[in-house]
């Protein structure tokens, strides 16, 4: 079993930068990200509480000679809970690959909260895990420690994509200000 953190403080309110992680996808830094489905949403009337189900599909970059003898294709499947709590501005989200998960098991939870030493900033704190099992887990130190590489390089091209998204929300702001909308 493999363990990732990471914690970023993003110069932006938390409103901004939830509405950034909404709208991450699609995005030129992240083009491994297919496909994002809303599967279920609804709002608890007496918290205000935003709940969402989505899929999302991603490609993958195993070998072909992998996919076939795990029976698997190029995509993959990530389910993701989310809670937006517009009251206690807290912005959760918890996901799980559906893909493999029979042999390899990554479940990451990410938090979005006010900064509260700096209030003009959200701080981003995620953690993972990655365990190999089943038919992996005679080779589960090697696939882990693959798997958490991935993952890093993986996170640090999502800060960059949110924060692509984060300028172009801004971009969008300024536009629709200038403009007297």
């Amino acid at each position: 079993m493999r363990f990732f953190e990471a914690t970023h403080k993003y110069p932006f309110e938390w409103e901004i930068v939830s509405l950034a992680s909404f709208r991450k996808y699609p995005n030129d830094k992240t083009p491994h990200v297919q496909n994002v489905e809303v599967i279920n949403q609804e709002v608890d009337p007496d918290t205000g509480v935003l709940k969402t189900e989505r899929l999302i599909r991603v490609s993958q970059s195993a070998p072909r000679l992998v996919l076939k003898l795990l029976g698997g294709s190029e995509s993959s499947y990530v389910l993701e809970y989310s809670e937006v709590d517009p009251k206690g501005k807290t912005l959760t989200m918890h996901s799980t690959n559906l893909t493999f998960s029979n042999l390899l098991k990554v479940g990451e939870n990410v938090v979005y909260k006010p900064d509260l030493e700096d209030a003009g900033a959200t701080l981003f704190v995620q953690s993972a895990c990655l365990s190999a099992d089943g038919a992996l887990s005679r080779f589960s130190s090697y696939v882990e420690e693959s798997c958490l590489k991935r993952f890093r390089d993986n996170a640090s091209i999502g800060k960059l994509g949110l924060e692509q998204v984060l300028h172009r929300i801004l971009n969008e702001r300024q536009a629709t200000s200038t403009a007297g909308i």
